[in-house]
């Protein structure tokens, strides 16, 4: 492959369009003393409430080291809680505090913002079909032990 045809590809314009959107949202949620990975923590307990930590973690397509370090920084700024589960005490629980309620709102104007400067220029239905072929994407590269098992 030459140098010039590199940036034709769709999972380097992914990855640089990937890049930028995570600059953009560690500067935005910095003003509210976050990073992009605590704010989705923090979205998802808002939306589906009280949930385990590996529940988070899976949701957020991350290891247990790094979900341990977000979950640490979170508790850090009483912006959730963690408890033992009463079904099974190995199980930790994380909810949000008021403190991270709080911030759902500023997080939710930050991300629309965001999607507004993304898609600037981009008809609904442009929108709706880059939606579907990322879909299709992150199942063609989503870790599938079924997959790896026929192989």
């Amino acid at each position: 492959m030459k140098n010039h045809e590199f940036r034709n590809l769709p999972g380097y314009n992914i990855h640089v369009v990937s890049h930028f959107l995570q600059n953009i949202y560690n500067e935005r949620l910095g003003e509210h003393g976050l990073t992009h990975a605590q704010s989705k923590v923090i979205f998802f307990l808002a939306k589906y409430g009280e949930q385990s930590q590996t529940e988070l973690q899976n949701r957020l397509f991350i290891r247990p080291s790094s979900m341990n370090g977000i979950i640490e920084s979170l508790l850090k700024h009483d912006r959730i809680t963690k408890k033992a589960s009463e079904k099974d005490k190995r199980t930790k629980l994380i909810a949000l505090t008021d403190a991270g309620l709080d911030l759902k709102e500023s997080i939710t104007e930050i991300i629309e913002t965001i999607e507004e400067q993304l898609t600037d220029g981009i008809t609904e239905e442009e929108q709706k079909t880059v939606v579907s072929i990322m879909k299709r994407m992150q199942e063609n590269m989503r870790p599938d032990c079924s997959r790896r098992d026929q192989e």
